[in-house]
């Protein structure tokens, strides 16, 4: 398995991206590439989680992320399930590269 990008909360590989601290407490996610149906980048904004270290409803869920406040953008992705994941990557452009070449979801 080659890692192609890493951070403390993200990990992509070359099948699938990992989400750390997704679960209460500790626990990971991780969503095969062939899974995921669409993927949307936003701007991040005080109404769309930028105040929200971790947690969300039923529509979205963020991951363990203290830094959020500060970051401008996050990914969501819809793998079908009422829920969709909403990370925020360190490296936003780099995540997204990896998710617009490994799925068909755009």
């Amino acid at each position: 398995m080659t890692i192609l990008y890493e951070d403390e909360y993200i990990v992509c590989d070359d099948d699938a991206i990992t989400i750390h601290y997704y679960y209460f407490p500790l626990g990971s996610k991780r969503i095969p590439y062939r899974e995921i149906r669409k993927v949307e980048t936003e701007p991040m904004t005080w109404w769309a989680g930028g105040l929200r270290i971790w947690g969300g409803n039923l529509a979205y869920w963020f991951h363990l992320d203290p830094k959020r406040p500060w970051k401008e953008k996050l990914i969501i992705i819809d793998e079908g399930d009422w829920t969709k994941p909403v990370i925020t990557p360190e490296d936003h452009p780099r995540v997204w590269q990896i998710l617009q070449e490994k799925t068909n979801s755009f």
